[in-house]
């Protein structure tokens, strides 16, 4: 017989308890968006304590619940969650958190990362971000990176207060930030298929000459990181870049938090885009790197983003 959700988070904790040797409050459960703003259930496990920081993992509950329906045993669950939490234990960036009161020191830290809104609008009652349609550019901070990981907080509106700084004055700070971190990018399928050096097309140089895909394919737009690359049509000078080189307004089809395709919207419909987004939202797109099921727009005229199709 399956166990409950809740006996299933129950039992998981008292495992890792033993298995790791933990104290009682090293580790605590925390429903969606209760706790540092996460996504999703997490069962919460401390470690490397030091005087002003501590390294934080947050195990995904619900997925580990998922693979235990399936599985029906604990064993390979706590060995996995064990492995990954001494895994972020040693490679966690830590970070002063006397940094965080001081606005001077974080702001050229500060960048975006795309949420979807209408999921997660309880949290951002707290956060300080802009909404578009159903997005929501999220200002975050960034404390450090190493071997693939990445230590970040979400800025919330009483960050802000304490700073002295208006919500605007801090986002545009953050939006100019995320540019020359992860400067934006065009990639093109069949060059990442075949050319592991290929690091995407600087389509932003004015001075050179670019050429990008006016047919009904479009351009699949990222960051040099690829990852929560979508934000990169909405850095500043992105989307009206594109709408010249592509010499129209732009449909924009989001298919993950990572990439956003970028068509010329006189030659393709939106319906058409919708139909191809959802059968790529079902089929290939991890629901944690969901964005929206909404077909945008960009006006070169206006040079404002609106949803063309819900």
């Amino acid at each position: 017989m399956e166990k409950s959700y809740e006996t299933f988070v129950t039992d998981l904790r008292k495992l890792l308890l033993a298995a790791m040797d933990l104290k009682e409050e090293e580790i605590y459960f925390s429903n969606d968006g209760e706790k540092y703003g996460c996504l999703g259930d997490r069962l919460f496990v401390e470690s490397g304590h030091m005087e002003k920081a501590k390294t934080v993992c947050g195990l995904h509950t619900e997925e580990l619940y998922k693979r235990y329906c399936q599985e029906h045993s604990f064993e390979n669950i706590v060995h996995d969650c064990v492995r990954e939490i001494k895994k972020v234990s040693e490679n966690c960036v830590l970070c002063d958190l006397d940094d965080l009161k001081d606005y001077e020191k974080v702001k050229s830290r500060l960048f975006i990362r795309l949420l979807n809104a209408d999921k997660n609008r309880t949290i951002l009652k707290e956060l300080v971000h802009h909404k578009i349609g159903d997005i929501a550019l999220v200002v975050y901070y960034l404390a450090g990176e190493k071997e693939g990981y990445v230590l970040s907080a979400k800025i919330k509106k009483s960050f802000v207060e304490k700073w002295g700084k208006d919500a605007d004055t801090v986002f545009e700070a953050a939006l100019i930030n995320t540019y020359f971190i992860s400067p934006p990018r065009i990639y093109h399928w069949e060059k990442m298929l075949f050319d592991k050096t290929y690091e995407g097309d600087n389509f932003m140089d004015i001075l050179g000459t670019y050429h990008p895909n006016k047919g009904i394919a479009g351009n699949c737009l990222s960051t040099e990181k690829r990852t929560n690359g979508a934000a990169a049509i909405f850095l500043p000078g992105v989307a009206r870049r594109l709408s010249e080189l592509l010499g129209s307004d732009l449909y924009l089809v989001f298919t993950s938090v990572h990439e956003v395709m970028v068509h010329n919207a006189d030659v393709v419909y939106p319906e058409d885009l919708k139909e191809v987004l959802s059968d790529t939202l079902e089929k290939a797109t991890p629901e944690e790197d969901y964005l929206t099921s909404s077909i945008y727009r960009y006006s070169r005229r206006s040079g404002e983003f609106s949803v063309e199709l819900k």
